[in-house]
């Protein structure tokens, strides 16, 4: 996994299944993280989706797996739920 430093101001986002902006984020582990919680809380369409844009990352998020996209087949289990977590607060896009 690459270096997790702030790329700007929440260059990291996450959405739904249907493409809905969930989230923004100042790095890719907050993210992920976040992503990994919502799906299992529910309530979302999953698979969510991690977006990093400036290093053109995209990885689809279910609660216990992880893939690029386009590579569902081929998720591998995600422990990030497992260890402890500090999820920092989120903003959403009014709407």
């Amino acid at each position: 996994m690459r270096a997790d430093l702030p790329a700007g101001p929440r260059p990291c986002h996450v959405y739904d299944y249907d493409g809905e902006h969930l989230g923004s984020f100042t790095s890719w582990s907050a993210a992920h993280e976040w992503a990994h919680l919502q799906a299992a809380m529910g309530g979302v369409l999953g698979p969510l989706e991690v977006e990093d844009r400036h290093a053109g990352e995209h990885r689809q998020v279910w609660v216990d797996r992880c893939a690029d996209v386009g590579q569902a087949a081929a998720a591998q289990l995600c422990d990030v739920l497992d260890s402890a977590t500090h999820i920092p607060a989120q903003t959403r896009r009014p709407g």
